[in-house]
């Protein structure tokens, strides 16, 4: 997209001149370019692999789901849809040599739901491996839902999930900066209409980030057990902001399902 965002511009740029509709014509593209510059790269990613073509919209998704053996999903108001899978090819690596150990045993299939205007992302795979995490970011203000997961004894069920599983959850998808004093209030278990097993907890952080601030971060989890992992998905805003996105948080955490599957068939980039 913004290979050809900035093509249009430079071609915009050597039209010649012409009358009024010329020029707003290539007001529009120069205006595109850099729309498509300022987007955080993760937005802008060509995703590649499993996830490649899935349906984006709630009709569609449900139909999906379906054709995979597994339940619609009902998308709360003001949220959108997102499925994924994870797992389907080797971790990227890090180095060259060095790859991220994956908590799971299995390729997984991930539904959710997040507020809407977000901007969602998948993992994508090329010659290097699988890349990227499933969720939804606004980047501007902070705020996220990401899926995370950690390694799980074979035996655990849902109802032996304690606080400090769900801390080392919370923690595995952080970023590089410094976080403190994560503290988990308020675990229970959640029934779920269609019968699938999740635990709900309230936490709360200090991140202290690269740039030197310290930010009071607040947010809900969601979490089950799949795969030989504890997996999840967190959602999380500054405390500031929590008060508002409380509602469509808890709600986006409590749509998340994790199904074990097998790897479904991709085109690898080369």
């Amino acid at each position: 997209m913004l290979a050809a965002a900035l093509s249009a511009a430079a071609l915009a740029l050597h039209l010649p001149s012409s009358p009024k509709a010329d020029a707003l014509c290539r007001r529009g593209l120069l205006q595109h370019a850099a729309a498509a510059v300022s987007l955080p790269l993760a937005a802008r990613a060509d995703v590649r692999g499993a996830n490649e073509g899935l349906p984006r919209n709630e009709k569609d998704i449900n139909k999906y789901l379906s054709s995979q053996g597994f339940p619609a999903m009902k998308v709360p108001s003001g949220l959108s849809p997102l499925v994924g899978y994870v797992g389907t090819a080797n971790p990227a690596n890090i180095d060259g040599s060095k790859v991220r150990a994956r908590a799971f045993t299995s390729p997984l299939l991930i539904r959710f739901s997040y507020p809407s205007g977000w901007l969602a992302d998948l993992p994508s795979i090329t010659e290097n491996g699988e890349a990227g995490n499933l969720g939804a970011n606004n980047y501007i203000k902070g705020d996220s839902v990401n899926f995370a997961a950690i390694p799980a004894s074979k035996d655990l069920k849902v109802a032996d999930i304690t606080k400090p599983m769900i801390q080392s959850l919370i923690i595995a998808q952080m970023s590089n900066d410094v976080y403190e004093d994560v503290k988990i209030k308020k675990l229970q278990t959640a029934p779920q209409p269609d019968g699938f097993e999740l635990v709900v907890a309230d936490f709360t952080y200090t991140l202290n980030t690269r740039a030197g601030f310290t930010v009071n971060r607040k947010g809900v989890v969601s979490a089950t057990v799949a795969a030989n992992a504890l997996v999840g998905l967190v959602g999380a805003t500054t405390a500031l902001r929590y008060k508002e996105l409380e509602a469509p948080l808890r709600s986006a955490v409590e749509t998340f399902r994790c199904y074990p599957v097998k790897s479904p068939g991709f085109n690898l980039v080369t």
